[in-house]
C-alpha cells in the first residue's frame, strides 16, 4: 500500500502540469512607478516669459503712443546651440484706430546664444479707438542646427482707456448784444478729466489780442500766462497738472476787453464774432477743446462812440475793476 501512494501522488502532479500548460493567458495586472517632470514655460529648452497668462499687458490711453516689452525668449537647449527666432503676431482682434508693431513681425530672425535670452520690443499708437480689452496672439518660430520648432506663446493683452478729455465752460459774461467800444468782462473755465492712466498733463491756450487776462485760478497744478510778444499781442496760457486715474481738475480764467493801441477805445472797435480764446489743447495727446465766442452787434454805425481811454475815463459806460494777478 505504501508503494502505491507515491505513484498516485506522481500521477496527480502530472495531471496538474498538463492542465496548466493547456490554459489560455487572458489577463495580466501589474504596477510600475512613472515620474513626469512638468515645467513652466520659463523652464523649457526654448523658454518664454508669461505674467498672469500674458506675455505682456499694455495699458494705453486713446490718442497716445507707448513703447513696451512684447516677449522675452530664452535659449536653454542642452546642445548649447544658437537659435534663431522670429515672431508672428495676429493683430486681427484689434479695433480700428490702433497701429501696433512688434519686433521681427517681418520675419527677420533674431539670434539667441545658448543660456541667453532676448526681449522683443513693441510700440502702439492709439487714436480714437474704442476703449476695451483686446488680445494679440503670438506664435514664434525657432530654428537651430538640426532642428526647428513652432510655439504658441502667451498672448499680449492690450487695454485701451478713454484717456483725458477737455472742455471749456463760460461761467459769466455776455455772449450776444455786446456794444462796440465798451468794457466787457468774462470768466470761463477749462475742465480736464482723466479716465486713463495717472499722469502729468500740460494744457495750453491762447487769448486773442482783443483781451487782457486779469486772473487765473487753478483747482490744482500750476498755471501761468504771458504776452506772446511785446505790446498789443495775444496772451499765452499754460497749465501743468497731475491727475490720477478718474480724477479731474479745472482752471478759471478771467478776461476783459483791452484798450485799443491808441488807448482811446475798448475792444471791440467793430461788430462781428470774436473768439474769447482758442481751443485749449492737452499737449501730450494733441486733444483740443471747444472754443468760446461772443458777438459784438450794437452801435456798429457809431464811429464816434467814445468809451474809454488809458486814464480810466469811460464816459459812464462802465468802470473796469482793478487788474488781478
Amino acid at each position: 500500500m505504501r508503494k502505491i501512494i507515491p505513484v498516485i501522488l506522481m500521477l496527480l502532479l502530472s495531471s496538474l502540469i498538463v492542465i496548466g500548460s493547456s490554459g489560455t493567458f487572458v489577463y495580466f495586472n501589474t504596477e510600475r512607478e512613472v515620474k513626469v517632470a512638468v515645467v513652466p514655460h520659463d523652464g523649457e529648452y526654448i523658454s518664454f516669459m508669461c505674467y498672469d497668462g500674458y506675455a505682456a499687458t499694455v495699458v494705453v490711453d486713446q490718442n497716445s503712443y507707448l513703447e513696451f516689452d512684447a516677449l522675452t525668449i530664452g535659449n536653454y537647449l542642452n546642445e548649447l546651440e544658437r537659435v534663431w527666432i522670429w515672431l508672428d503676431p495676429d493683430y486681427s482682434g484689434l479695433p480700428s484706430g490702433v497701429d501696433i508693431w512688434i519686433e521681427s513681425e517681418d520675419g527677420v530672425e533674431r539670434p539667441i546664444d545658448s543660456q541667453q535670452y532676448y526681449t522683443f520690443l513693441g510700440n502702439i499708437t492709439v487714436g480714437a479707438a474704442d476703449p476695451g480689452t483686446y488680445i494679440v496672439p503670438i506664435t514664434f518660430y525657432a530654428r537651430w542646427d538640426g532642428g526647428d520648432a513652432v510655439v504658441e506663446t502667451c498672448p499680449i493683452r492690450v487695454i485701451i482707456l478713454s484717456g483725458p478729455t477737455i472742455e471749456k465752460i463760460l461761467l459769466s459774461g455776455n455772449t450776444t448784444g455786446i456794444p462796440i467800444k465798451t468794457y466787457q468782462e468774462w470768466v470761463f473755465q477749462i475742465v480736464v478729466n482723466n479716465s486713463g492712466t495717472p499722469q502729468n498733463l500740460t494744457i495750453k491756450d491762447t487769448i486773442p489780442a482783443e483781451f487782457d487776462v486779469l486772473n487765473v485760478s487753478a483747482s490744482s497744478g500750476n498755471a501761468t500766462y504771458y504776452l506772446a510778444g511785446g505790446g498789443y499781442s495775444a496772451t499765452k496760457l499754460e497749465w501743468k497738472v497731475f491727475l490720477e486715474a478718474g480724477e479731474s481738475a479745472h482752471l478759471n480764467v478771467t478776461i476783459a476787453t483791452r484798450l485799443s493801441p491808441s488807448g482811446k477805445f475798448y475792444r471791440f472797435t467793430s461788430c462781428g464774432t470774436y473768439n474769447l480764446n482758442e481751443g485749449a489743447r492737452i499737449v501730450e495727446y494733441d486733444i483740443t477743446s471747444n472754443t468760446l465766442s461772443v458777438v459784438a452787434e450794437v452801435d456798429c454805425e457809431d464811429d464816434n462812440n467814445f468809451v474809454g481811454n488809458s486814464t480810466g475815463n469811460n464816459n459812464g459806460k462802465g468802470k473796469p475793476p482793478e487788474r488781478r494777478g
